[in-house]
């Protein structure tokens, strides 16, 4: 499970996610510490200097990460332009990722889109693992908790969807990693 991605976030919550050692100090929490892994869930937890709680919302102790490389393309979704990744499966078609399997613990799935669109974050996987089995989506350093995400599940299909600006961008590329 990951550390809360909003206020109120106290010292126990990082107690809770990472463990460590009573009295309990934020400098025992550096990433790529003891403690903290250096994954890219965690790019907003420092790994020396000034460190602070907001610093890590979001952040999880799970080090497997299931890091992609999102190719930015464009499209159109119904009327509405898109940015990302989406697989000709859905008929639209743009963007690329370097891999669209995931192997999660128990159950794999096939990545079938990661876009923005809309003023939200889409992800979208094929394989029907229902709303479960991984507890965030990190896009660059931003981290989508699956708890916090719209969910439409049914047949073979997925979609989880999250209110955001563009954090993946217009081109270029992005790397986009799922947790455990």
């Amino acid at each position: 499970m990951a550390v809360t991605s909003s206020a109120p976030i106290d010292i126990g919550d990082l107690v809770t996610e990472f463990g460590g050692s009573a009295p309990h100090s934020l400098t025992e929490y550096y990433r790529g510490g003891s403690l903290v892994p250096n994954t890219t869930a965690n790019n907003s937890v420092p790994t020396s200097g000034a460190i602070s709680l907001t610093d890590f919302f979001g952040a999880t102790a799970t080090s497997g990460t299931n890091d992609r490389t999102l190719t930015i393309g464009s499209g159109n979704i119904g009327f509405l332009t898109a940015f990302g990744f989406e697989s000709t499966n859905a008929g639209f078609g743009f963007g690329a990722i370097s891999d669209n399997a995931i192997d999660f613990t128990g159950f794999d799935v096939t990545i079938e889109a990661v876009y923005w669109t809309a003023n939200k974050i889409f992800f979208r996987a094929s394989t029907n693992p229902g709303n479960s089995g991984w507890t965030s989506m990190t896009v660059g350093s931003t981290v989508f908790n699956r708890t916090d995400a719209g969910f439409v599940g049914g047949g073979s299909v997925n979609t989880w969807s999250w209110v955001s600006s563009n954090v993946i961008g217009t081109s270029g590329t992005q790397t986009v990693s799922w947790q455990e």
